[in-house]
């Protein structure tokens, strides 16, 4: 049976209600994958002066904290679906860092606040990508960047992810949704009316994506 959009948020709030413990530990098991994804992500941001930085899909505020500690003046911020990650992440207590709770398809922030959107790893656990990505348009300032690292691969390999391997994987209590094809990343990209600056397909089935708000 198919499952609703919120369906699958509790899924995922399930899901990482319980990893929240380990995520950053050396046995985070399937979530180590997660933080092969961080230096790309910073050193595609620090290629251009920020000031306030979002990071959806913030887990226990792993990017964030590397940020900080390079850039304690920063005002940066983390949202996150699940709340138990939020308190991981807030126990931190970094100054100029705020943790929030919320919806990446429904973003509890004025627009035009932000420099840069990051998103990394989580994205594939939306059921309304095109959502998280008119929100991140909205709430970046012009010239602000969206910049986003998750799974892809080829059409024939996307296609056995999401009829195969995330069926499974939803079976065992994930919430993940959907693996996007690099063609439908350009299109949801247009479809925010944001620039395309880069989409790449990198090695271990990751797409790197940066998008600029004209």
């Amino acid at each position: 049976m198919t499952k609703s959009a919120e369906q699958l948020k509790q899924l995922s709030i399930k899901e990482f209600t319980k990893a929240a413990q380990v995520y950053e530990s050396d046995h985070a098991g399937i979530y180590e994958i997660c933080k092969d994804d961080y230096p790309q992500m910073l050193e595609e941001l620090q290629s251009e002066s920020f000031e306030d930085v979002l990071d959806v899909g913030c887990g226990t505020g792993a990017v964030l904290e590397l940020l900080h500690g390079e850039y304690p003046e920063k005002r940066l911020t983390g949202l996150d679906l699940t709340p138990r990650m939020i308190e991981v992440a807030r126990a931190k207590q970094l100054e100029n860092v705020r943790f929030i709770v919320g919806d990446a398809e429904a973003l509890p922030f004025e627009s035009r606040s932000f420099d840069a959107v990051l998103c990394s790893n989580s994205f594939h656990h939306y059921p309304h990508p095109e959502k998280f990505f008119s929100e991140a348009a909205r709430v970046l300032r012009p010239g602000g960047r969206l910049i986003l690292r998750d799974y892809t691969s080829n059409d024939f390999v996307v296609w056995l992810m999401n009829n195969l391997e995330l069926p499974l994987a939803r079976l065992m209590g994930h919430g993940d949704v959907r693996i996007c094809k690099v063609s439908e990343l350009r299109t949801l990209t247009e479809g925010a009316r944001l620039f395309l600056l880069k989409l790449e397909t990198q090695k271990g089935f990751r797409a790197h994506l940066v998008a600029r708000k004209e």
